[in-house]
């Protein structure tokens, strides 16, 4: 029997949000560098959501039906129509399980061999058939043996809507155009949104250990999991470890919610861990894949190692559910790998959209390495307006039989993290507040 979509009662979400504001503005404005400022400052088209049947997989970072045409060669698709025909959203993929774990395991992970493939430029990018142009991405609903297929989204502008919060306040970032490293800008900025960008990762070479980077002007971003992180002094990050993560967390504008996320990827060493890859999440509680397990609450769009593509969600660390799975053949035609030594760029936009309870995630991939801009192509999407259930055992998260489709509204941090890597380097990363539809 279908449950009812589950939203945190209002005086359950004012605790949790003052909780949150103790827990990062606390320690993120009260730091010479942000002057001493304590102070806190406290949704369109979609897919229909199809209601979880049983328990969802512990995968924590799997499978559902999506619009894309996933070949790098096609058509530019710069946004989602407001009138995208509905598709059928099967629930989590039960394989590929993740520990998921915050622990200090340092062990080295079994690396693949590295391609020697050039990195960077239109030049590295993988020689793709044009087959797959147009046409769209089936994948069978829960307990039934016919597909759902939804049509390539109609490409739009956005409309103007509410605004989100997050960052430091950025009044002279433009409504819209290109970033610091002038790359496209697909969703325009909040008016006075805010804004983080790695551009200090090319003043100097170093390794960041610390929870807050002393170089970061904003002191916004850290490292946090197990692993190394380096700054090459060029602009790029070099992910190692079990478990490296690095985290920007909410400035004096308050906790990240509608946002646009941009980062470049090239896969270099790795154990090949299916889950694994360019995994971004965003809403997230500052600890909750530490000491704060139920302020979970984390959206993810994923490029896996193992060539899929992919949402998932978090409500209590690690349980959680996935939707919109495409197939690796899909997203790298014909033979599914992830290619190593190539820039891939990648943005995770999310926002709450104006019908109450209901949140949209967009990904979009650029083969070029930025040139022009970039070329960016929609290549998945989903709604979460309730029917995404995800284990949890927390109160506040309501569960029902051990799960909750709670819909996550309220802003958070938002992180990289990768799994098992010997090299993984990361450039022109951004952060920044949109003015979504």
């Amino acid at each position: 029997m279908q449950q009812s979509p589950v939203t945190m009662p209002p005086t359950m979400k004012q605790t949790r949000a003052q909780r949150l504001t103790r827990q990062w503005l606390g320690p993120v404005l009260c730091t010479p560098m942000l002057l001493g400022a304590c102070a806190p400052s406290d949704t369109g088209s979609g897919i229909t959501s199809v209601p979880s049947t049983g328990s969802q997989s512990s995968d924590v970072l799997g499978p559902a039906s999506t619009p894309a045409s996933l070949d790098p060669t096609a058509p530019q698709h710069s946004m989602p129509s407001n009138t995208s025909p509905p598709g059928t959203l099967p629930p989590g993929d039960s394989t590929n399980p993740e520990p998921f774990s915050s622990s200090s395991n340092s062990s080295t992970p079994t690396t693949s061999v590295p391609s020697t493939a050039s990195a960077g430029g239109a030049g590295g990018a993988p020689s793709i058939p044009t087959g797959n142009t147009g046409g769209s991405i089936s994948e069978p609903s829960p307990g039934a043996s016919s597909s759902n297929t939804t049509p390539l989204p109609t490409s739009t502008a956005p409309t103007p809507g509410p605004t989100g919060a997050g960052g430091a306040s950025n009044p002279a970032e433009p409504a819209t155009g290109v970033d610091v490293f002038g790359i496209k800008e697909l969703y325009p900025s909040a008016p006075s949104g805010a804004l983080w960008t790695s551009e200090h990762w090319s003043n100097a070479a170093y390794s960041l250990s610390e929870r807050r980077d002393p170089n970061d002007p904003q002191g916004l971003s850290g490292m946090r999991g197990s692993g190394t992180l380096e700054i090459t002094g060029n602009g790029e990050l070099v992910f190692g470890g079990s478990q490296p993560r690095i985290y920007v967390y909410p400035g004096d504008a308050g906790p990240w919610r509608d946002v646009e996320v941009t980062v470049y990827y090239q896969r270099v060493t790795d154990a090949a861990t299916a889950w694994a890859g360019l995994v971004i999440g965003t809403r997230s509680g500052p600890d909750a894949h530490g000491n704060e397990n139920c302020d979970a609450h984390t959206y993810y769009s994923r490029l896996r190692h193992d060539g899929a593509i992919d949402f998932e969600k978090e409500l209590m660390h690690s349980p959680s559910s996935t939707r919109n799975r495409i197939e690796p053949e899909e997203v790298w035609p014909p033979d599914g790998q992830l290619p190593y030594g190539v820039w891939i760029g990648w943005k995770f936009v999310i926002y709450n959209q104006q019908q109450p309870n209901s949140v949209k995630l967009e990904a979009y991939r650029d083969m070029t390495d930025g040139q022009d801009g970039g070329d960016w192509r929609l290549v998945n999407e989903a709604v979460d307006e309730g029917g995404w259930f995800t284990q949890t055992s927390c109160a506040e998260h309501s569960p029902v039989n051990g799960e909750s489709d709670m819909v996550v509204v309220d802003g958070g941090v938002t992180f990289i993290r990768n799994t098992d890597v010997t090299e993984a380097r990361y450039k022109k990363f951004t952060v920044r507040e949109i003015q979504p539809r």
